[in-house]
């Protein structure tokens, strides 16, 4: 049986040094940031939309209570949880990239979804957040791009209130060997 390599992470189909996978996923997102959307809509053949009403139809979420939406992308998941908890509520957006941020950032004004949203630059691995804050966190195909997911994880179940809800939403492999060739293609 192999010994999993400590020093080395996945990164798509490709093992990588741990310490160089940060930069990579952050080169990757500043590239394809404006396209973000469009690019989650031809990998999920605009299913991720169906898995975000989906997640946020089970977040629990009432007025006035306080959510976290990790790896938030262009604010899909933050937009609905900012309704869920109204104007006496409130939603922290994050994500690790500057550029992903401001694209979110530009969707939620767009949206007329800003006041009771606040957006930080954090790295789910180490959430700048006190402990049992958030009534709910999500984060929506973002656990991939982490490094080290379990220390993701951890950060995201320490700030969770007690009998709060994390919901991940995430691509996986699917489990008959005979789609793996279409999947592995898309």
């Amino acid at each position: 049986m192999n010994t999993p390599d400590p020093d080395t992470t996945h990164f798509g189909f490709e093992k990588v040094a741990r310490q160089a996978k940060a930069g990579r996923v952050r080169d990757v997102f500043d590239s394809v940031a404006t396209r973000y959307d469009l690019m989650n809509d031809l990998m999920s053949g605009g299913l991720h939309r169906a898995w975000k009403r989906f997640a946020l139809a089970r977040t629990g979420l009432r007025p006035g209570q306080q959510a976290l939406d990790v790896a938030a992308g262009t604010g899909d998941l933050t937009a609905g949880m900012a309704r869920q908890v109204g104007r006496k509520g409130l939603v922290v957006a994050t994500d690790i990239n500057h550029a992903m941020l401001d694209q979110g950032r530009s969707r939620l004004v767009d949206r007329g979804i800003i006041a009771n949203v606040r957006l930080a630059q954090a790295d789910a691995e180490r959430l700048p957040f006190t402990d049992d804050r958030f009534h709910c966190i999500t984060i929506g195909f973002g656990l991939r791009n982490v490094t080290d997911q379990s220390a993701a994880l951890h950060s995201m179940y320490r700030v969770l209130k007690p009998g709060g809800r994390l919901l991940i939403l995430e691509f996986s492999k699917p489990a008959t060997k005979a789609l793996e060739p279409l999947y592995d293609l898309y």
